[in-house]
């Protein structure tokens, strides 16, 4: 099993997960389902999936799409004529003549300037975006019964971008999925970290996804955390002494596959060659070292959250993070640091629920605490001055 930092993985480098496939299996067995797959960054939903695909693609076509770049729907459909004709030329051959170029089809939209595909002033579709839509939906009328499953990967990350340029936006792609689902039979599966419910929710348009079958997707148990760790170390020679491990695991007790291949990754480029065994006085050694540098994955994490949150949300954000980095902290003592930056408590209220919805924090029964220890410590380090 070799360590991987970032891409998701499949096959041999693939960890566990067999109650989630299995459950993932049976509900795409009904011909007429589609899955929501909510969860925390970094948890393994992108390996999931792809580790599905490559134990079912000999009983459907998928066709996988990472929404994390895209910016309009337009630019989706677009792509996905691309992905169909590329992947599967026996289908696209029976496409109409003019689905052959897309710019032939967007040509016909004049308001291409933001998405294409509705009129955001007023929030109808235009009679040019219809007939696309109408062309779009012969396209789909020939994978109907073809056991093709579309993938969309990072759905809530996209679903905020077309939020950020219209509601309305937001609402005519779900409706048309939604459409697609009911009349034309499009199967999907949707992952999207967790916040993907109290997105749709605060839009007002969760009645639109309520027909996705939900399927959870848990953090490692600590068993399961221990295995993967020592199988990844041991493709690498490296070994621990018991006391060194029992320290690697209360790091580690998060269960987030992404950290512990961090964790691992940095045992690796800390040898100096061979076979190496780590003692407790030394593992502690390499994971402060570990934990004081700027490492992409955790600065993507940090600047993510001004993504999504305004500037003063952001600024909260920032200091309830860096205070509760160094000790966890009820609501009351929390909000003195951050009252300067808004109005009401309810609004901390929200911010707090959003940041646990992404993973960065727990409310246990009285505190707030960082989920990751080891993401804790990076914080504490190189964000003190954010108090």
């Amino acid at each position: 099993m070799k360590i991987r930092i970032g891409p998701s993985v499949e096959g041999d480098d693939f960890f566990g997960r067999e109650r989630e496939l299995r459950n993932l299996a049976d509900i795409m067995s009904d011909r007429s389902a589609s899955v929501l797959i909510p969860g925390p960054r970094r948890i393994g939903k992108s390996s999931l999936i792809m580790e599905f695909i490559r134990q079912k693609k000999a009983e459907y076509n998928f066709i996988y799409f990472d929404l994390e770049g895209r910016q309009s729907v337009m630019e989706l459909c677009q792509d996905l004529l691309v992905e169909v004709q590329k992947s599967y030329p026996e289908y696209a051959s029976k496409w109409p003549a003019w689905s052959k170029s897309w710019n032939t089809v967007a040509k016909m939209i004049p308001e291409l300037k933001v998405s294409g595909l509705i009129e955001f002033k007023t929030g109808k579709i235009t009679a040019e975006a219809k007939e696309v839509i109408d062309k779009m939906e012969i396209i789909f009328d020939t994978l109907v019964d073809q056991n093709f499953i579309f993938v969309f990967d990072e759905f809530s990350d996209f679903l905020w971008k077309l939020k950020g340029k219209s509601i309305h936006e937001v609402q005519f792609f779900l409706e048309w999925l939604r459409r697609l689902r009911q009349h034309k039979k499009l199967r999907l599966i949707v992952s999207g970290s967790i916040n993907i419910i109290s997105t749709v929710e605060e839009l007002y348009v969760a009645d639109l996804i309520n027909d996705l079958v939900d399927l959870e997707i848990f953090p490692l148990k600590e068993a399961e955390i221990k295995t993967f760790l020592l199988a990844l170390l041991e493709d690498v020679k490296i070994s621990l002494s018991d006391n060194a491990l029992d320290f690697a695991m209360t790091r580690l007790s998060d269960g987030i596959p992404f950290f512990i291949q961090l964790f691992a990754s940095s045992l690796r480029f800390h040898r100096e060659g061979g076979e190496t065994s780590y003692d407790l006085t030394e593992i502690k050694e390499i994971y402060a070292k570990i934990t004081a540098r700027q490492h992409k994955e955790y600065i993507d994490l940090h600047s993510r959250l001004k993504d999504y949150l305004t500037t003063d949300q952001h600024q909260a954000a920032l200091k309830a993070l860096a205070h509760l980095a160094s000790d966890p902290m009820n609501f009351e003592d929390l909000w003195p640091y951050v009252e300067s930056h808004l109005t009401e408590k309810a609004d901390f209220h929200r911010l707090l629920k959003r940041l646990a919805d992404e993973n960065y924090i727990v409310q246990g029964k009285q505190e707030y605490r960082f989920v990751s220890p080891m993401l804790a410590d990076w914080w504490r380090h190189s964000y003190e001055w954010e108090k």
